[in-house]
């Protein structure tokens, strides 16, 4: 993630996280520049697609107009 403020003059205060599916952080990073590793199960990630299956519920949709 982004931290810091930019040219533009917004503020991003980066922070970012590795979540399991269940809610539990798994790796954190700060506020200061750096990289972030974690380890992801995937026997962990397929038991959660499994057991809530919300991408069989995902709706298509078009953007129309200018993005901005």
């Amino acid at each position: 993630a982004q931290g810091g403020r930019h040219e533009s003059g917004r503020e991003t205060f980066g922070h970012s996280l590795a979540v399991s599916p269940w809610g539990e952080v798994i790796a954190e990073a700060g506020t200061e520049p750096g990289i972030l590793l974690a380890e992801i199960d995937v026997a962990q990630v397929a038991d959660a697609r499994r057991r809530i299956p919300s991408l069989k519920n995902k709706r298509p949709f078009t953007l129309k107009g200018p993005l901005t």
